[in-house]
């Protein structure tokens, strides 16, 4: 028994993590059978003390749930509707859930952890491939999977960029339904795809340069297809932190590699920018890039100011989980009122979340939880940068860093997809920082 809950716990979350690239409801599945698995495993083997990581970077993701527990406690005291718990799980709450993958890592051994990585790997080929075809196509790859078990009422398509040469082109989301879910989930791999191409160059196998230098090519031209902003300044941010570390600190590449490093990759997205330029369909690719303004970008701007008076009006507990579009709704009718020439756009724009991590973590559970989630991305970036981690390993890691950044333009902690990844990478780092540990005090 104790050694098919091993091997359920493991083959459960080796599953969970390309799934993620296909549906956010089977790698769910996955997640909470690979948890409850990987629990049940370590309650049998009499390692209940090890069920919750002891590494200050867990010790703080811990605190944080803790802290949404007595938000929703406090408001469940004073709320007096009977509905409310249930428009709790629905909304912010049943995030907790998902920091399951952290937890189900923890629960790995050493012997496990290449066989993660490899999964990783296969879900990065998943996205590149799939976002490759989801940018010559209209019909969204996403109904190859919800057609095989439901009946969709609408027929949605994926959004024109226009055409190269008469090749049409479109805003590539993959398997996901919206492409900033993709580019979240592709911002995690910047680092690996940038470096890991670098460190082929070094070894100067020319297949393998030639493979990592295939990957590299169509994670850019999906990444720009993908045009989620957002997410592109999250991965600059983490090849920047990356090539700092790698660079400067660890010293894993010379010096001298650096301006070779970096013409070849500006290069290449010279050459991508170039060849998109020159078409109708490329300059909506580009021109975003470089300051042209979307649509969306004042729709930002009406949904942070109706997302302030929560935190002034709350800015302890806010306004708790499930609560967040009731409230917005009664801030966006009194602006409407004050600021009628207004009041169309406080109306159309967007109201499920904050368009800002930050923001919608004070709106819901009070500034505590802001600098929290804070302080999680910069005891992560400390613990990053002095880590003895393998640097097969450590490109997975950066992509973190981007995360904390790119949330400031989009609610990317409150999107299931990207936040089960999320976990699971901070997870493997936690991992293989108690195992670097352990074997040091050994």
């Amino acid at each position: 028994m104790k050694e098919f809950l091993k091997k359920a716990h493991l083959f459960c979350l080796l599953a969970t993590i390309p799934s993620i690239g296909i549906s956010v409801s089977l790698s769910q599945g996955f997640l909470v059978l690979s948890f409850f698995f990987g629990v049940a495993d370590q309650l049998k083997s009499g390692n209940w003390k090890e069920i919750l990581p002891n590494h200050p970077v867990s010790k703080i993701a811990i605190s944080l749930f803790l802290w949404y527990g007595i938000v929703f406690l406090i408001h469940l005291v004073l709320d007096n509707s009977s509905g409310y718990t249930k428009a709790a799980w629905n909304g912010e709450l049943k995030d907790f859930f998902l920091f399951f993958g952290l937890l189900s890592v923890g629960f790995t051994t050493k012997e496990d952890l290449p066989k993660i990585y490899k999964a990783l790997f296969w879900l990065f080929l998943l996205l590149v491939f799939t976002g490759v075809a989801g940018g010559f196509t209209p019909v969204r790859l996403s109904r190859l999977i919800s057609d095989l078990y439901k009946t969709s009422s609408s027929y949605r398509f994926t959004h024109p960029l226009g055409s190269i040469s008469s090749i049409p082109l479109y805003i590539s989301i993959g398997l996901m339904n919206t492409h900033l879910t993709f580019g979240g989930l592709l911002q995690f791999f910047s680092a690996f795809a940038v470096f890991g191409f670098l460190r082929t160059l070094i070894q100067g196998d020319k297949k393998k340069i030639l493979f990592a230098g295939i990957l590299l090519f169509l994670y850019c031209l999906v990444f720009l297809l993908n045009q989620a902003r957002s997410s592109m300044i999250g991965a600059g941010v983490s090849i920047f932190f990356a090539g700092v570390h790698l660079f400067f600190i660890r010293k894993e590449f010379s010096k001298s590699f650096l301006i070779k490093g970096a013409s070849l990759f500006l290069g290449l997205l010279f050459l991508i920018g170039l060849v998109l330029t020159f078409s109708p369909a490329g300059k909506k690719v580009i021109g975003p890039l470089f300051g042209k303004e979307k649509h969306t970008d004042s729709g930002r701007t009406f949904i942070w100011d109706s997302s302030f008076p929560l935190i002034q009006e709350h800015p302890i507990i806010g306004a708790g989980p499930g609560n967040y579009n009731k409230e917005i709704e009664k801030i966006r009718i009194e602006h409407s009122e004050t600021y009628s020439e207004l009041s169309y756009f406080y109306e159309v724009t967007q109201r499920g979340h904050a368009h800002n991590d930050y923001f919608h973590l004070a709106s819901v559970f009070g500034i505590p939880a802001a600098l929290i989630y804070l302080a999680l991305g910069g005891i992560l970036i400390a613990y990053l940068f002095q880590s003895k981690q393998d640097f097969q390993k450590l490109v997975f890691f950066y992509g973190l860093i981007g995360f904390f950044v790119s949330g400031l333009f989009q609610c990317y902690f409150q999107d299931d997809e990207v936040v089960i990844l999320f976990w699971i990478l901070l997870g493997l780092f936690v991992k293989g920082e108690i195992l670097i540990s352990e074997r040091d005090n050994a």
